[in-house]
């Protein structure tokens, strides 16, 4: 109607007038871009630009048709009151706009559709964003371009300012939207939605300022990216302590507020992607669901969280953890157990140290009975950790030392029995050395036989954990001195290398370590030595190989080396034939021999002697008995006579001192449990060992030193010489000896007559003689083993050390047996035979013992020719009357 009216309007308009007032006519003027004009106080620029005008939809519309109110002719126009504002409603139907928010506000048309340059409406339509951004230029608004729905409008969907804000451009109303407007709004495209919305608790509430769709999604950003949600969206209400009961106000709040230092809030809010409130809890079903369903319920946690930690789920539910809560769901641990709830932390966090994850563990596999009885542990076993070197090195601030989930995984344990586990005996070698913990342990251990047996399936084979220990863990130089280290390594050894079970079920011998410990090492090793060596001294630590292998510290061109370290001179390649050998027949005959020779001359000889000792005892204590007066009398009214001089008893001294010595040291080194030993050991405290070796050279140099002297003395002192021919074997010692015989076994009550030595006594001499020279002999080349070691095979230490130990038993049974009847036990001279004392012998016992001696005494003596001239002597000064030391060959009458 209104476009009729003008039309006839202007068909009455003068000809004349239309053409003076034409397109040409303005633009002569206003195509001038310096033309400007005053208005209030502001300078208006009144150009138009030609050729803009002239693509608009208005370039056929002549100027005067929207500028009226003034009279064309007169240039320039005067602003008179008649001027009137453009009125686009003479044209186009704006009711609608005048009820927009935009109409109500008085925008002008050209705000949008420009003044002289107007577009057609579908430019206009595909520029909308950009055509309101002009005057809504603030922050927020300009979000718009960030989101999803302005990537939506750019790629042709019909998605932008006026979806929202009124359907139409000039329909614009002003926003007012509450939970239940927005939510029917926003389904007019996401129809996908609505049904879960409706039933999520934010929409259950019946509250229109309840969260709305814009509060998690924003308003003109609408982000669609999960990650990009942000959870202090969600904060803005879940810590206001109103919206809980009074009484939970403060623990829920408290609770929630956790999140906030959490490690998914911090990535968040530094742009990494990170879960936000929603990842969680869901997003348009948040509490919608029945419970068992919900995304945070214990049984679905896991899968939650392996939206996002996928690998880590994975490895979770293939691991103990994971089987157990399908059979044990409300004991077996789920990922907020271990890693909270909203307060999880970062891995590498103080507040996920090493140091919790121990205190973490132990809450259910040491504090849990439920845990302990469906594990089937000990408790004791798992806080053994408290104990560990790995515990307290962190406790010490060593933040690479071992902790739970070091050797069990984080995720993936299992029991040792998989073969995937880091704690299988296949993989614990690599589950050490990760890291650079224990890498040199674990490439030397990789290239030993044991890791061999390991990998062929031999599941007997030692594993870092067989020796080490698994929990209980403790360091190799924990040990107060180096003897508690070596007994430990010993006995580690051998309780594999000494099973009977483990050598029958792979066919290896158990000699090993039997000869081992009855070796010099570890006869010292178990005495207490520090410095002995033990198994690993040879055989490595962990880089144990077999002798076969080139590259093993046993094998024969690397001995020299091994040995080396504690004998430097020891060069052995070629005198080695085998270091862990037997007495027995098929390993060596040499050794063989030698020890049972010696077992029957042990029995037989320490037999004989006690066979005829005891025959001895008997017939005496008759004869004692028989005789009993005339002995008494005797005893009472006898002589003394020098048995030995001060010299002599000088040399008994140290040889008795000596000889004990030795028996004490020597059998304190072979037998390091026996009784006395452990009390000497206690009394000597942890230095024993080395005194004991040490006492023992000193006594077996002091016997070597005395031996020579007497060897000094035999051939180069006229006592000496007489002694060396009293003593020679002669052929009376064997006539005395079968009427002896006769008389201990009363056959015969001849007793022989014995001259200054009898045939027992000249016997245990020269068999004094001859084990001092073997005892020395062996000694000296056990005591020098560097120098020896160098320069004869080791078969002479084998043979030495088994005479030696042999030697020494025939002598100290001999002495038991032989020496101690005739000094101490004998009848005549019971309790004691104080002749080593004093050097004197009555008369009565010189009587029973030695009659033909004290025969020639007697005759001596009748004939005058006494040492001392006939002069009586005093008993207790026989020393200084017998004429330094010497009785002139022939011992000497003391007048009683």
């Amino acid at each position: 109607m209104k476009k009729t009216i003008l039309l006839l309007l202007l068909l009455l308009i003068p000809f004349s007038n239309i053409s003076a007032q034409s397109n040409d006519d303005c633009m002569a003027c206003h195509e001038d871009n310096s033309l400007t004009m005053e208005r209030n106080g502001k300078t208006l620029s009144l150009f138009v630009e030609p050729a803009r005008y002239a693509t608009s939809v208005h370039a056929d519309v002549e100027c005067v048709d929207c500028h009226s109110g003034f009279n064309a002719d007169d240039i320039p126009h005067k602003a008179g009151k008649n001027i009137a504002k453009v009125d686009c409603s003479n044209c186009h139907e704006v009711n609608s706009f005048k009820n927009s928010v935009h109409g109500l506000k008085n925008v002008e048309c050209y705000a949008c559709h420009t003044k002289h340059a107007v577009q057609p409406a579908k430019i206009l339509a595909n520029s909308t964003v950009e055509t309101c951004i002009v005057c809504h230029n603030t922050g927020s608004v300009r979000q718009f371009t960030q989101g999803g729905h302005y990537k939506a409008y750019r790629n042709g969907n019909k998605v932008n300012c006026e979806t929202c804000h009124g359907g139409s451009s000039h329909e614009i109303q002003k926003p007012a939207f509450n939970k239940f407007t927005e939510a029917q709004l926003c389904n007019k495209c996401h129809s996908n939605h609505p049904s879960p919305f409706s039933r999520e608790l934010h929409s259950r509430v019946n509250d229109p300022t309840f969260p709305r769709c814009s509060n998690c999604h924003g308003e003109h950003l609408a982000a669609v990216n999960r990650f990009s949600r942000n959870s202090q969206e969600c904060l803005k209400c879940h810590l206001n302590s109103s919206l809980f009961h009074p009484k939970d106000q403060e623990k829920l709040v408290n609770f929630i507020k956790t999140y906030q230092t959490s490690v998914h809030a911090h990535i968040q809010i530094n742009g990494v992607e990170a879960a936000s409130c929603a990842d969680c809890h869901g997003n348009h079903l948040a509490e919608g669901l029945p419970a068992s369903q919900t995304r945070v319920k214990r049984e679905n946690i896991n899968n939650t969280c392996g939206r996002c930690h996928q690998e880590e789920l994975k490895e979770f539910k293939a691991s103990s953890h994971g089987l157990a809560a399908q059979k044990y769901p409300d004991v077996a641990p789920v990922c907020t157990d271990c890693h909270g709830e909203h307060e999880i932390s970062s891995v590498k966090s103080p507040e996920f140290a090493k140091i919790k994850i121990k205190e973490m563990c132990m809450e259910c596999h040491a504090k849990n009975e439920k845990v302990l009885k469906i594990t089937k542990t000990n408790k004791e076993q798992i806080l053994h950790y408290e104990n560990s070197a790995h515990w307290k090195a962190l406790k010490a601030g060593n933040e690479k030392a071992a902790v739970c989930s070091d050797c069990h995984t984080g995720h993936a344990m299992l029991p040792s029995s998989d073969l995937k586990s880091s704690i299988n005996k296949n993989n614990v070698a690599q589950t050490c050395g990760k890291s650079g913990c224990h890498s040199k342990e674990k490439h030397d251990y990789t290239v030993s036989v044991h890791f061999k047996a390991v990998k062929d399936g031999k599941t007997d084979a030692p594993a870092c954990i067989d020796c080490h220990g698994d929990h209980q863990i403790e360091k190799i130089d924990r040990f107060k001195d180096g003897s508690e280290k070596n007994i430990f390594i010993a006995k580690l050894c051998s309780d594999c290398h000494s099973s009977v079970v483990l050598t029958e079920k792979y066919g290896f011998s158990a000699v090993n370590a039997q000869t081992y410990y009855s070796s010099y090492h570890g006869l010292a090793v178990r005495g207490g030595s520090k410095t002995a060596a033990n198994c690993a001294s040879c055989h490595n630590y962990h880089d144990v190989r077999p002798s076969s292998d080139p590259l093993s510290s046993i094998n024969r061109a690397n001995l020299s080396q091994t040995c080396g370290k504690c004998h430097p001179d020891a060069k052995l390649e070629s005198r080695f034939v085998k270091v862990h050998v037997t007495n027995e027949e098929d390993e060596s005959i040499i050794l063989w021999l030698v020890k049972n020779g010696y077992i029957f001359l042990i029995i037989v000889t320490i037999g004989m002697m006690f066979i005829h000792n005891v025959l001895d005892l008997a017939r005496k204590i008759q004869e004692k008995r028989k005789h009993k007066e005339e002995i008494k009398k005797l005893h009472q009214e006898g002589k003394y006579y020098v048995r030995m001089d001060k010299n002599q008893r000088i040399q008994h001294f140290f040889l008795l001192t000596s000889f004990i010595g030795l028996v004490i040291s020597g059998f304190g080194l072979v037998y390091p449990e026996a009784f006395w030993v452990e009390w000497i050991r206690a009394i000597m405290g942890e230095n024993a060992f080395e005194l004991r070796g040490l006492a023992h050279r000193v006594f077996g140099i002091v016997l070597i030193a005395v031996s020579l002297y007497h060897t000094y003395y035999l051939f180069f002192t006229k006592p000496g010489k007489q002694l060396l021919k009293d003593f020679l074997p002669a052929w009376h010692d064997w006539d005395d000896l079968k009427v002896n015989i006769k008389y201990i076994t009363f056959r015969s009550e001849e007793k022989p007559k014995f001259r200054r030595f009898s045939y027992a006594e000249k016997a245990e001499y020269w068999a004094l003689v001859w084990g001092t020279i073997v005892m020395s002999a062996t000694g000296l080349l056990l005591m020098f083993n560097d120098f020896f070691l160098a320069r004869v095979p080791k078969i002479w230490f084998d043979v030495s050390t088994l005479i030696h130990f042999y030697e020494a038993w025939l002598a100290t049974l001999a002495i038991v047996v032989w020496h101690f009847y005739y000094v101490i036990f004998n009848p005549e001279v019971y309790p004691l035979n104080t002749a080593f004392l004093n050097g004197l012998m009555s008369e009565e016992m010189m009587e029973a013992e030695h009659p033909l001696e004290l025969e020639r005494l007697k005759e001596m003596e009748a004939e005058g020719a006494t040492a001392n001239d006939g002069e009586k002597v005093d008993p207790k000064n026989a020393d200084n009357d017998s004429k330094d030391g010497s009785n002139d060959s022939k011992d000497e009458e003391i007048k009683s």
